[in-house]
């Protein structure tokens, strides 16, 4: 397992400088347009993305996912790496966001809540999207598996453009609106269960990656 954490960070690195590049990039966009600290949590669901499918895709691109089958080591300890490397580089930059905008907050903020809160909603995305990049990925490839988690990205968001005049999803929002009078300790304990739920679907996504896996022949 060491040995694969160990080829999977050094096969992460060199792409690291792609990485802060987009993120510097989207900071400087976020800065200049004026939304503040709003770069943080996209940030994060940004590279949550971005750690997978790299780490998948060199793994194509270099031969290594058909080496490894041949490797004396087991088909759970590779997937295994690489769901542990994607979840230290995720849990890293929520880290860093967190102590950003604190810090920020601390020289003139005053929505130090909302930002922490919406850290929370973006980490329990980035978590589910995570898992379900890489079950995708190791089920149909990295090409077809990209595809197909835009699908998942966007079919939710063009269901909820369809059916937004509908008397249902009125109720739904007039309740998502009553989260105003929430106390911080309630939103707290809302978006931490969300993150609760994004880190179960990890898990699971990381079962069912590992059955694939081990189905996989030479």
């Amino acid at each position: 397992m060491k040995a694969m954490l160990y080829a999977d960070w050094m096969n992460l690195r060199r792409s690291m400088k792609a990485m802060v590049i987009a993120t510097v990039v989207v900071a400087l966009a976020s800065i200049i347009s004026g939304n503040g600290l709003s770069f943080v949590p996209f940030m994060l669901c940004m590279l949550s993305l971005m750690v997978p499918a790299t780490l998948m895709s060199s793994d194509y691109a270099y031969g290594w996912d058909k080496l490894s089958l041949a490797l004396p080591v087991s088909r759970r300890d590779v997937v295994s790496s690489k769901f542990v490397i994607s979840l230290l580089v995720n849990l890293t930059v929520v880290a860093l966001g967190m102590i950003c905008i604190a810090g920020m907050n601390a020289f003139g903020g005053d929505a130090m809540a909302e930002d922490m809160m919406g850290m929370l909603a973006c980490e329990a995305v980035g978590l589910a999207l995570m898992g379900i990049e890489f079950v995708l990925v190791l089920r149909f490839g990295p090409d077809r598996g990209r595809y197909l988690l835009l699908a998942v990205v966007w079919v939710p968001i063009i269901l909820l453009t369809v059916v937004k005049k509908h008397p249902a999803f009125n109720k739904l929002v007039q309740a998502v609106g009553g989260m105003d009078s929430w106390s911080v300790g309630q939103l707290a304990a809302f978006f931490g269960g969300l993150v609760i739920v994004g880190a179960i679907v990890y898990a699971v996504c990381w079962r069912i990656g590992v059955g694939i896996y081990r189905k996989r022949e030479l």
